[in-house]
């Protein structure tokens, strides 16, 4: 079973490929280009030096967030499009529970996605990849209270790690080859036997928060509402 993956959650585009057994190809690019430059190229040329085609997957993967919104709704479009044209499976995987699978300790995992403004897209999970703390988008101080209150030793996965490691009690932050390109996890994920196929068309990115349009649209409905009482 061939399985194409693809994660554009963040700045980092990726493209895993795998046959079920081992992967064939990881493909991922940290740079300033948007995903809709990068992403299509990406598969085009990774299927090309594997001698394969779209035609030959079997699945599709796909992060859906949290993330970031535009790189969020572009990996999902390509992917939609990917898997109806070929009549195939798409699976969408959390982003934070992709991250982190990229740890196999016995540790409880902490993965963290920059939110801004002193906000991060959090979680956490048990050794067997349980969530213990909901994902969700969290202040940084709302969370470190919420993982320091569990008094356990913890495992910080994310390019976060940096920036607020400091903050958590108990915690180990690891090495900058765990804290991104998830494509690999995002293929174990999807390989296992109790991940429940979902219909195409109901498959929608997981967003967490409202973007930045609909929260002006909302401020100025508000604004306009309050004008029309006085």
């Amino acid at each position: 079973m061939n399985i194409l993956a693809i994660d554009t959650s963040t700045m980092i585009s990726t493209v895993t490929i795998s046959d079920g057994v081992e992967i064939l190809g990881d493909f991922n690019v940290n740079q300033q280009k948007t995903h809709s430059e990068s992403l299509v190229p990406m598969i085009e040329n990774l299927l090309k030096l594997l001698g394969m085609e779209v035609a030959d997957i079997d699945k599709f993967v796909i992060a859906k967030g949290p993330g970031s919104f535009t790189g969020l709704r572009i990996g999902m479009t390509i992917a939609k499009t990917l898997a109806q044209a070929s009549k195939k499976e798409l699976i969408p995987v959390s982003t934070l529970l992709a991250l982190a699978n990229n740890s196999s300790s016995d540790r409880l995992k902490v993965p963290m996605i920059d939110a801004r403004g002193n906000r991060i897209y959090g979680a956490v999970y048990d050794k067997d990849f349980k969530e213990i703390i909901k994902e969700d988008l969290y202040t940084i101080d709302v969370f470190k209270d919420l993982v320091n209150d569990l008094d356990s030793e913890v495992e910080l996965i994310g390019t976060m790690n940096e920036k607020y490691g400091d903050k958590f009690t108990k915690a180990v932050k690891l090495p900058l080859n765990f804290n991104n390109s998830i494509g690999r996890s995002l293929i174990k994920i999807a390989l296992l036997d109790d991940y429940e196929p979902v219909d195409l068309y109901k498959i929608r990115p997981n967003y967490l928060r409202a973007s930045q349009a609909e929260r002006e649209l909302l401020k100025n409905d508000k604004k306009d509402g309050s004008k029309g009482r006085r």
